[in-house]
């Protein structure tokens, strides 16, 4: 599951990652746009939140069952298939192309190509539009998008442009986002 938010974006995460099951077999990757500063100390903040194992990422690690890997600010996490087939993160350097940093974008469109239709995306709150491109590319392979929408989005958006180019299968309040992840 990849996630991309922006501004209200740590309080949405905060109530997720409240929400989700032990049992859930998932593995969470979010671009959160953060400065560098803060990303190390808001992954410890959604680690005490719930069963899920949280860290920032620092790039080689494992996709492994009900841990999370917040990007660093600065820095675009991708994920990969590694020699062993096992899901892999990489943390890569923004490119000009990337508008946002870190790049719901980026992490999306990586997760489309190994998942394919396993791929779950979730847009929440912020400015911009970044995932607007990732999610396109997710729906592409077959997965699942999904947005918060204008009634609990702090900023209409992130979640609002994928809603507009018809890229999410799904328009929920955040409360049923939760909700739906701890069900998956």
């Amino acid at each position: 599951m990849v996630v991309g938010a922006s501004t209200g974006g740590p309080a949405a995460l905060l109530e997720i990652f409240g929400k989700l099951l032990p049992t859930s077999s998932s593995t969470v990757l979010v671009a959160q746009h953060m400065p560098d500063k803060f990303t190390r100390t808001f992954a410890e903040r959604l680690d005490k939140r719930g069963p899920f194992r949280v860290q920032e990422a620092a790039g080689g690690e494992l996709a492994a069952r009900r841990t999370a890997f917040v990007c660093p600010g600065r820095q675009c996490m991708e994920l990969s298939v590694g020699i062993d087939g096992e899901l892999m993160l990489s943390l890569v350097a923004p490119s000009p192309t990337d508008a946002y940093v870190p790049s719901a974008n980026r992490l999306f469109a990586s997760a489309a190509k190994v998942s394919k239709e396993r791929a779950v995306a979730v847009i929440l709150t912020g400015m911009g539009d970044d995932g607007v491109e990732g999610a396109r590319a997710i729906r592409a392979a077959g997965g699942l998008v999904i947005a918060e929408s204008h009634e609990t989005a702090v900023v209409n958006g992130m979640p609002g442009a994928a809603v507009k180019a018809g890229v999410v299968d799904k328009v929920l309040p955040l409360p049923e986002i939760a909700a739906l992840l701890a069900s998956l």
